[in-house]
């Protein structure tokens, strides 16, 4: 995987655990 990839799926992660905080 390439890194601009990787710092996609991080940045997708990090927005569902911050929804998941707020619901």
């Amino acid at each position: 995987m390439r890194a601009e990839t990787q710092n996609i799926v991080d940045e997708i992660r990090q927005a569902i655990t911050l929804l998941r905080r707020h619901l």
